[in-house]
């Protein structure tokens, strides 16, 4: 866009001056995944967005509040992923930047390798010239404004939102007489700003039971404890001639005194010269790109989507941070205002492993750790013995959601997935399998999922028919679809759990009382219940007889990779399974259909049909496809929602285009079975392609080149000196080379029984095959 290139020296000073040594090609190589508007973006599914893992801003056009000719003002709508009132997300407001003279136009630019905003305002008295960040540390929004022409220099403006649970406004329900239990906020004016606080009552039971109801649907009712205070506060910084540097801080506490100190001292860390905080604020983002690197110029929009969503999960997540919900930071009117535990979280946190950032998934497995006490306590009725733990469909930040396994019910909306605890704990695992460091597994992995897998214990029956002594699930609910004994869902998950237990007992040398009772469950546990044309079921009696968006009874394929693909059997029942799943009639399938059933065909070898999983996917913006209910969205900025006001759920579903990354990750990598396999699904279409440092099990970073429609280097570096087996299209240990090596790894391929290629490295050892005539 020329008008970057137009832009001033004096405003481009604090945001470009800072140069990052050794940044390659990388600058240019994201640029051409920016968002760009030549217009501005009028609303949530077509905004900029910005964040730093828990506070978030939305950039859009809003209308001007008060204004009956319809005008409108360019607005960040703020909000903080970890801000909870009760049990519920809560709106918070937007800042709007004020002009003299009236908006009449503009564009924006998302600079993806800076994390930034920036764009013109186009007034009938000149231009405004802007930038904005969320700076990874101090805590604040930055936003750089400077006017043009007759256009003065601009003003913030404080518009907070109505203290209503979300749910009002996404239904359009009006509140009745007494439902407003929170006061308006009041705004401050300051020397150097605006400090804007609202208070959140404690609500008595009987005053809050409508309301929360209402907001938080199917978790039950849940009144706010105490009474909550939170402070948006801003600061004008000095600035030379018509520009003016703001900075906005959130924060929330348990009294509006110490919100506003938060406030303060956020602001103050800040302090007058920004240019320091915006080089650390870019020297993060550098070094979060750089952890891997996948490069697809055969297709070119995927690969774009690829990259914007690597950019969403370093806004919306930090180590330190909240679990991310189905919001993120950025807020929106919604039906699902907290943490949803039967798939959302977990598509949302999978592809962290593989592509190398795992500093990200600690928001997710230092909140499990946090509230193992919790997670033990929701088990109903509560067990002396405190030997199990679950968690509900949904949560706040703390993890309340307590249900009995034993009365997991048959209706959706009500219904209670015991496998939610497990499936979250899957990726676990491979968080720790990405990097084999025995401590996570002994101290934090272990505890867990012997008290997920205690759960299970509970919850057993053993069949005595003709001394079979074959151990059955008691009815439990396969997510979205219906309840069953021996409910594929948890049977995988349980089997997996109990496999997990007895092979980290073996790693560690651990001599658990409980062992012998894993491993005997673990020999008589049920088969999958089975239909010899149809394949996986529901469960034991259960089919599959109508279209289902969720791919919960085929766990032990595809996530949980508990069937061999390589022998026939298993793999003719992985395939019947899936191409059942896909054809069975309705209309119930949605995005994360698609990119479930992408990875499976992956897994499968059919790298073409994966790919036009992924096809489909990437024309939703414009041509919603048949299958799909039409409520469901992809928006311009690659935002997801799902949206059926009148039945009064739906809102933004930040999981499915997250998902994307894991498809295209595994055409390009698998290492299930303790073996890597690299460009094991590639299409057809794929000419070429390359990627760098993903992360496979084993604790290995894989890098890769496919050129011409074959694979012509492999790179694999050990962070662990564990195993290694490798599997390439075409490769034998015949026909390839090391080409180079280092750190005392041996020059040597051998063959493994079953084909693959086994090489020798050592800790901290690296290798480069290629094919021998390369």
């Amino acid at each position: 866009m020329s008008f970057i290139k137009s832009a001033p020296v004096a405003f481009l000073l604090l945001f470009s001056s800072i140069v990052t040594a050794g940044a390659g090609d990388w600058p240019a190589f994201l640029a051409r995944h920016d968002f760009v508007w030549q217009t501005l973006p009028n609303g949530w599914g077509n905004s900029a967005f910005i964040g730093n893992g828990d506070l978030g801003a939305t950039i859009f056009l809003q209308k001007e509040a008060g204004a009956a000719d319809g005008s409108e003002q360019f607005s960040w709508e703020i909000n903080r992923a970890g801000f909870y009132v009760g049990n519920s997300r809560m709106p918070v407001g937007r800042i709007a930047l004020k002009t003299a003279g009236e908006l009449v136009g503009g564009d924006t630019r998302l600079d993806l390798w800076n994390a930034e905003a920036h764009g013109t305002l186009r007034t009938t008295r000149g231009e405004v010239r802007w930038r904005s960040a969320v700076l990874r540390g101090p805590d604040v929004l930055l936003i750089e404004a400077e006017g043009a022409g007759d256009e003065p220099p601009p003003a913030l403006d404080w518009h907070p939102a109505p203290a209503l649970p979300p749910h009002f406004a996404f239904t359009k329900k009006t509140p009745a007489p007494g439902e407003i239990l929170h006061p308006p906020a009041e705004i401050v004016t300051t020397a150097t700003g605006f400090v804007g606080t609202q208070i959140y009552r404690e609500q008595g039971d009987a005053a809050a039971t409508e309301l929360d109801r209402a907001a938080i649907a199917d978790a039950g009712p849940r009144r706010v404890h105490a009474a909550t205070a939170l402070v948006v506060a801003s600061k004008t910084l000095p600035a030379a001639g018509n520009k003016r540097v703001f900075l906005v801080a959130m924060e929330h506490a348990a009294d509006a005194a110490t919100a506003r100190d938060r406030a303060g001292t956020a602001l103050d860390a800040a302090g007058v010269d920004t240019g320091g905080l915006i080089a650390a604020h870019r020297a993060w983002w550098h070094d979060y790109y750089r952890l891997s690197r996948v490069e697809l110029p055969d297709s070119p929009a995927l690969e774009a989507f690829y990259w914007r969503q690597i950019y969403k999960l370093g806004s919306a997540m930090r180590p330190d941070g909240p679990i991310c919900d189905l919001m993120g930071p950025w807020y929106r009117e919604t039906a699902f205002p907290r943490i949803w535990w039967n798939l959302n979280v977990q598509l949302t946190y999978q592809s962290l492993a593989a592509s190398n950032r795992l500093e990200l998934a600690e928001s997710l497995f230092r909140n499990l750790d946090r509230h193992r006490e919790q997670l033990i306590d929701n088990v109903r009725p509560p067990r002396p013995e405190r030997d199990a733990a679950v968690i509900g469909r949904t949560s706040a930040q703390d993890l309340r959601s307590p249900f009995d396994i034993a009365a997991p019910g048959d209706r959706p909306q009500v219904a209670q997935e015991t496998g939610n605890l497990p499936w979250v704990l899957f990726l676990y695992w491979e968080y720790y399998r990405a990097q084999m460091d025995d401590a996570i597994l002994r101290d934090r992995l272990f505890p867990l999922l012997a008290l997920s897998a205690g759960a299970y214990m509970t919850h057993i029956e053993t069949e005595n028919t003709a001394g079979t002594g074959i151990i059955h699930l008691k009815p439990t609910h396969s997510p979205e679809f219906a309840t069953a004994p021996d409910a594929h869902y948890d049977l995988a998950l349980f089997r997996w759990e109990l496999q997990t237990l007895v092979a980290a007992c073996e790693r560690l040398k651990l001599d658990d009382p409980r062992l012998p009772l894993w491993r005997d469950t673990l020999a008589r546990l049920a088969p999958f219940p089975v239909d010899e044309k149809t394949g996986f079921l529901i469960g034991r009696d259960r089919p599959l007889d109508r279209a289902h968006r969720h791919y919960s009874h085929l766990f032990a394929f595809y996530p949980l990779c508990l069937l061999d693909l390589d022998d026939p059997v298993q793999r003719a029942l992985a395939t019947r399974s899936l191409d059942h799943w896909l054809t069975v009639p309705g209309n119930d399938r949605t995005t994360f259909t698609i990119t479930g059933a992408a990875s499976m065909l992956a897994l499968l070898g059919r790298g073409d049909d994966a790919l036009a999983q992924l096809d489909c996917f990437m024309a939703l913006p414009v041509r919603p496809r048949p299958f799909l209910r039409p409520w469901q969205k992809l928006h311009p900025n690659t935002f997801y929602s799902s949206d059926l006001p009148k039945r009064g759920v739906g809102g933004p579903e930040i999981e499915s285009p997250l998902a994307v990354i894991s498809s295209v990750n595994d055409l390009l990598l698998q290492s299930q079975g303790g073996v890597l396999r690299v460009f094991p699904a590639m299409p057809a279409a794929w000419r070429d392609a390359r990627f760098e440092n993903l992360r496979a099990e084993g604790a290995f970073l894989v890098s890769g080149e496919w050129r011409g429609g074959r694979a012509v280097r492999v790179e694999i570096k050990s962070l662990a000196g564990e195993s290694c087996r490798l599997r390439v299209p075409g490769w034998t240990a015949d026909n390839t080379r090391i080409a180079a090596s280092a750190d005392g790894t041996a020059r040597k391929i051998t063959a493994s029984p079953d084909g693959s290629l086994q090489i020798s490295l050592a800790k901290g050892g690296s290798v480069v095959i290629e094919p021998a005539s390369h």
